[in-house]
Parts: C-alpha cells; structure tokens; sequence
C-alpha cells in the first residue's frame, strides 16, 4: 500500500473516526478487549469526545493513511494514589488491511515512549492466542509476568490473556 502513512495523538475532534474504528475492533476481534461492542454501540458521541484526553499525561494514538484512521493505541496512568507509579497500554487495533507492516509496532512503540516519560511500569494483557502481537510486545521489550485463566468470556467461550509489563529506569 503506498498512503500517506501519520501516527500522532487522537483530539476530542477525532471523536467520530475513533468511535467508528474503536465499534469496528470490538466487532472484528472481540477477544482482544474487555469491552464489548453491546455496551459501547450505544454511547453517544459526546461521551466517546469526553474519553479522548485533551490533556496531560493519558493518550490514544492513531494511526492514519490518507487522513483515515486505521489503528490505535491508548496509556493510561492508574488514577489511585498508590498506583500512580503505573501505567496500562490499552485498546490496541488495527485494521486488517494495515496488519503486517509494521503500524502495529510503531503504535506500541509510541505508548511506550510517552509511558517512559510518566511511570515506572507500564502493563498491557494480550491474547494467549495473538501470537503475532504478543511477539511484537516480547519484542519490543514487555516481559511477561503470568498468566490470566479465562480472563474474558464471550458466550460460552473463555479467552486466557498473558500479562505483561516494561520498567522504565528513568521515569
């Protein structure tokens, strides 16, 4: 594919795009979230904006070809006082067509470097059966630390997710 390839971090203006792609992850693959696409179709517009942060250390960020939205990535910093120290890399997508060339990595690569500037550790959980993210963690230095049994459950189906973590020496 030869777009015009920009990872920067999501506004509340980019409510609608995010909301669309972040409908369309929790229909393709919804395994890899704990959300669901049931409790998230319904919320309005302005709820979705008020999730985007404006400002301080928390992100999401996009991945967009041509002007398009095509993956995803957010940090967040725990808000209770004694986790303050911590971080979560969350709502990891992108869309199957952009899979496999590396937009993927660079959005984990950005939650990454923004998480070294805020926490000591920054955690994420993925998929026992997403091997291609999980190598791409693994590679980028997330070491895992256990094993959730069952962690989510769609219908009668459970999905075991391995966790992870990064320290960061400097923040």
């Amino acid at each position: 594919m030869t777009a015009k390839l920009l990872i920067r971090t999501l506004e509340p203006s980019d409510a609608q795009s995010y909301r669309d792609l972040r409908l369309e992850a929790l229909r393709a693959n919804p395994e890899a979230f704990g959300s669901s696409y049931e409790e998230e179709a319904p919320q309005s517009l302005e709820t979705v904006r008020a999730r985007i942060p404006a400002s301080g250390p928390n992100a999401i960020f996009g991945a967009f070809a041509d002007g398009r939205l095509v993956g995803m990535a957010g940090f967040a910093v725990y808000d209770r006082k004694k986790a303050l120290h911590k971080g979560l890399m969350w709502g990891v997508y992108v869309q199957a067509e952009w899979r496999g060339n590396g937009l993927g990595r660079e959005l984990v690569q950005r939650v990454i470097e923004r998480a070294s500037q805020h926490v000591i550790i920054l955690e994420a959980a993925v998929g026992l059966s997403n091997d291609s993210a999980r190598r791409t963690y693994h590679a980028l230095g997330f070491k895992p630390y256990g094993i959730e049994r069952k962690a989510l459950r769609i219908g009668d189906v459970f999905y075991d997710e391995e966790l992870l973590f990064i320290e960061f020496e400097n923040a």
